[in-house]
């Protein structure tokens, strides 16, 4: 069956309203590992997520110095991969098996970054 110019015109209406829904956010923006190490190295950077928040220090080296607000401190080490973060912690009070080296999705922009549901900002 031939399309007609109105079945035409209402299919890129629907694909342009489609593709304006789901652009738009500050945190579909890829980085690349290089441009996470960057953003991250040396920087404490606020975190706040589903379950907690806190302020994260990202050593240059690799190694990190994790504050929970309202549980204590841990260390751990990160590295980075295209569009990802990866981390793992050392066993801690509040952590007691620590957590393996685990990597999330990192996108964003400007003032605010997110890793898996995690919001980062920069800390203050």
């Amino acid at each position: 069956m031939p399309m007609t110019f109105a079945r035409l015109a209402a299919a890129i209406l629907a694909l342009t309203l489609a593709a304006c829904s789901m652009g738009g956010s500050r945190f579909d923006d890829s980085l690349s590992a290089q441009e996470i190490h960057t953003l991250l190295a040396g920087k404490s950077w606020r975190f706040t997520g589903p379950n907690n928040s806190g302020v994260t220090l990202y050593a240059s080296d690799g190694t990190s110095l994790v504050e929970v607000d309202g549980k204590g401190q841990t260390t751990g080490t990160w590295t980075t991969k295209d569009g990802q973060l990866c981390e793992s912690f050392a066993p801690a009070p509040f952590l007691p098996g620590g957590v393996a080296m685990t990597c999330l999705p990192f996108s964003g922009s400007g003032d605010a970054y997110r890793a898996g549901q995690a919001t980062f900002r920069l800390a203050s």
